[in-house]
């Protein structure tokens, strides 16, 4: 018995030390990459990490002799002139500034879609934009589709680069009344922007005329309408629907022009006998081509490959499929020269040349960092 109770008492107390074990914290990895660039170069894949194999960020600006700032990442080896397998970024401020003045940071960088700076600097599209609604406005908010948005009624806006874009737009009533509208926008040079309109021309108690009006479009169309109450799809260009119920209904638009390009509309319509619900749209008035002499807002990457010789993005022959996106941004610490930085995260596709000789640079996705005044 005796020796029985002397088991039970020793299991007890291990019992209890055991209950009493300090815990440790789980593990963790520190110091992961926080810059880096992934991407192909000529098809080969290719990783640069900051702080594996002496690799470096280096963020600075720069001021040109036209008084635009220019915002430079650069990832490279550490010690080294004309490094070979690095990388150089530079995207050009969005004006000019004072010499030596402080920049509009958060208005030069924003998530978006940029252009490449070719010997002759690309053009930006200016569009002007007119709303409408059916009741008193208490507020509007835009979404251009590029990351800006706009909280005026019929605002104008720049794109940096031509392409297609979702503009949407939300209008608050007075009423507390909500209606939102959006299509998709062809933004670019005549004859490639090619777009449509719904107009309501008109109609009587449920009955409404549309119009569909084209820009830069090539003859002839064709026309597919969904008048939004599961009735069949119309494909005249300026068909009369009767609606059997009085309200709004969402109408759609697609056309397809001469040389298969297509074109979106919608609309909000409300037949002339609702008298409570409301409706948002927007037209595009027009939309100008805008010399960017200066190269505001474009984009210059430079590539050293492995002999030391330095290949740049910066040539008329850049390919219309290449693309620069700035996916997000985000405050950062110093850098070692005490400068204010950015945190980019980037996706890029180009081609850079060195007289003759060219490499394609694809699928990039990098995060980087940039500093400014």
């Amino acid at each position: 018995m005796k020796g029985q109770n002397y088991y039970i008492i020793t299991f007890i107390i291990l019992l209890f030390v055991s209950c009493k074990k300090k815990e440790y914290p789980v593990s963790s990895v520190e110091g992961a990459p926080v810059f880096n660039c992934s991407m192909k170069v000529n098809g080969n894949p290719t990783t640069f990490e900051a702080g594996v194999n002496n690799y470096y960020m280096y963020s600075s600006f720069q001021q040109d002799s036209n008084n635009v700032y220019g915002f430079v990442a650069g990832l490279k080896q550490a010690n080294c002139s004309n490094c070979p397998n690095s990388i150089q970024i530079k995207i050009n401020d969005f004006k000019v500034s004072a010499l030596n003045a402080n920049s509009l940071i958060d208005s030069a960088l924003i998530p978006g879609n940029y252009n490449y700076l070719a010997s002759n600097a690309a053009s930006y599209f200016t569009a002007q934009f007119q709303s409408s609604y059916n009741k008193p406005v208490a507020s509007y908010l835009w979404n251009f589709g590029d990351g800006a948005t706009s909280s005026t009624f019929n605002p104008s806006h720049v794109y940096k680069k031509a392409g297609n874009y979702k503009v949407s737009l939300t209008v608050n009533g007075q009423n507390s009344c909500v209606s939102d509208v959006n299509s998709f926008q062809n933004i670019g040079f005549l004859n490639s922007g090619f777009r449509t309109t719904i107009i309501d021309s008109g109609g009587f108690g449920n009955t409404v005329r549309f119009v569909a009006n084209n820009a830069q479009g090539t003859p002839p169309y064709s026309y597919f309408w969904n008048f939004g109450d599961g009735t069949a799809i119309s494909t005249s260009a300026a068909p009369i629907h009767n609606y059997t119920y009085v309200g709004s209904y969402p109408v759609t638009l697609k056309v397809v022009d001469g040389t298969g390009a297509i074109a979106y509309a919608h609309y909000n319509v409300v037949t002339q006998s609702d008298v409570s619900s409301c409706a948002a749209n927007y037209t595009i008035a027009s939309v100008n081509l805008t010399p960017n002499t200066l190269g505001l807002s474009n984009i210059i990457i430079n590539w050293t490959d492995a002999n030391g010789t330095v290949y740049t993005s910066k040539n008329p022959l850049q390919p219309a499929s290449s693309y620069f996106t700035i996916v997000s941004v985000n405050d950062y610490q110093k850098n070692d020269s005490n400068q204010l930085t950015k945190k980019l995260h980037i996706k890029f596709s180009c081609t850079v040349y060195n007289g003759t000789s060219s490499i394609v640079l694809t699928n990039a996705d990098a995060i980087v960092c940039v500093a400014y005044k």
